[in-house]
C-alpha cells in the first residue's frame, strides 16, 4: 500500500480546498491526508455550504494520484462511501447510502462526499473529501439545510474522533488498493444492499434536467438505474437524489 503523510490543521477554510492549493507540494506516490478540527468555508457537492464546527466532527480529504486507465474512476467517491458505512456497520449502526455518496442514519444525513478530479494524460490526481457528523449536538444538526444527525446523537455517547479516524483511514487505504485494479465491481454488492430508496419513487436532478422514476438499482459501474413512467430504463451518472 501507499505510504501515507498526515497533514492536520486546528482551522482551515476547507481541506478540499487546501489540498487544491497545495497538491504540488505533496508527493507523488504518497497519499496525503488532510484533517481539521475546524472548517470556515467547508463545501459539499454542487458547491453547498458544509456547517463546520469545531472539535465535533471529522473534516478529511485524501488526496492522492491514480493511472489514467483506472477502472471506474469516477465512481471512488462511491466506494469511500461503502467504506465509512462498512466501518459504521461494524459499530452496530444500520446505515443507507443515498446515491451517489451520502451516508444515511434512521433517514439522515450523517456523512458525505465531495470528489474533484484533475486529469493528465497519464494519470488523474484525485481530491477526496469527506465529512462525518459525529459528536455534533442535536441544535448545530437543526441548523443543516436538510435531516441531519450525528453519531453522538443516534448513539448517546460521545465518540473518540481519533480513533473512528484512524480505522478510517486503513480501510480507505485497504479499499483503494483493490479498487485501483478492479474498479467498483468488489464494492457494488454492498453499495446495492444498503441503498437508500429502493423501489421507491425518486427525483433526482442531473445538472440540466429533473427526471422521476423509480430508484431500481445500481450498474455495475456505480451509475444509478432509474425506472421512469414508461417503463424506461435510464442511468444517471451523477445528479441529486430526493425521495418523493
Amino acid at each position: 500500500m501507499q505510504p501515507v503523510k498526515h497533514i492536520h490543521f486546528d482551522t482551515i477554510d476547507s481541506t478540499n480546498s487546501y489540498a487544491k492549493r497545495e497538491h504540488f507540494t505533496f508527493a507523488p506516490d504518497e497519499i496525503t491526508c488532510i484533517t481539521a478540527d475546524q472548517q470556515t468555508a467547508g463545501r459539499g457537492r454542487f458547491l453547498r455550504h458544509w456547517i463546520s464546527p469545531k472539535d465535533v466532527n471529522l473534516y478529511v480529504t485524501f488526496y492522492f494520484r491514480l493511472l489514467s486507465g483506472t477502472p471506474d474512476l469516477t465512481s471512488i467517491a462511491q466506494m469511500l462511501a461503502c467504506t465509512l458505512s462498512r466501518i459504521l456497520s461494524h459499530e452496530g449502526l444500520k446505515t443507507k447510502i443515498k446515491w451517489p455518496n451520502d451516508i444515511l442514519l434512521n433517514q439522515k444525513k450523517i456523512s458525505g462526499v465531495l470528489c474533484e478530479t484533475s486529469f493528465s494524460a497519464d494519470f488523474a490526481e484525485v481530491f477526496l473529501g469527506i465529512g462525518i457528523n459525529v459528536n455534533m449536538s442535536l441544535d448545530m444538526a437543526s441548523q443543516i439545510d436538510q435531516p441531519a444527525t450525528s453519531l453522538k446523537i443516534e448513539t448517546g455517547k460521545t465518540w473518540d474522533r481519533q480513533e473512528l479516524l484512524e480505522k478510517l483511514q486503513e480501510a480507505f487505504e485497504e479499499d483503494l488498493e483493490i479498487f485501483k485494479t478492479e474498479g467498483f465491481a468488489p464494492f457494488h454488492d454492498y453499495f446495492e444492499d444498503h441503498l437508500a430508496f429502493k423501489g421507491q419513487e425518486v427525483r433526482c436532478f442531473d445538472g440540466k434536467k429533473e427526471w422521476m422514476g423509480i430508484c431500481e438499482s445500481i450498474a455495475p459501474d456505480g451509475r444509478l438505474c432509474l425506472r421512469l413512467p414508461d417503463g424506461k430504463l435510464h442511468t444517471l451518472s451523477s445528479g441529486d437524489l430526493f425521495s418523493i
